[in-house]
């Protein structure tokens, strides 16, 4: 799965490190995350909260298409959508020079 969360296919060895992260991770937290995060439906919260807020989506991510990274910037009312130039689930490890830009500028 972890490949597949990566995207990336022409350097696998992102995927690779990846699926160590995983690996490495206690079977008990992985579990509760898991069930945490597939099992939670927080879109309803989102309206509350007034803190800035940047929301970083990857123009192809196999978990979350652009229209989540829209929404979520739609319902957020101090919000500020970037789309990054990158593949994945994961640009803090496949673009992290496209992610640390957006951060600067934001903050």
């Amino acid at each position: 799965m972890a490949p597949a969360i990566m995207g990336n296919p022409d350097r696998p060895e992102l995927g690779q490190e990846l699926t160590n992260s995983f690996c490495r991770t206690d079977p008990e937290i992985v579990k509760h995350f898991a069930r945490t995060t597939f099992m939670s439906d927080n879109r309803e919260d989102l309206a509350g909260l007034d803190a800035r807020a940047l929301v970083l989506q990857c123009k192809d991510d196999v978990i979350a298409p652009v229209s989540v990274g829209e929404y979520v910037h739609r319902q957020l009312p101090n919000s500020k959508l970037v789309i990054l130039d990158a593949t994945g689930h994961c640009p803090n490890l496949s673009a992290p020079d496209a992610v640390i830009k957006a951060i600067r500028e934001f903050v």
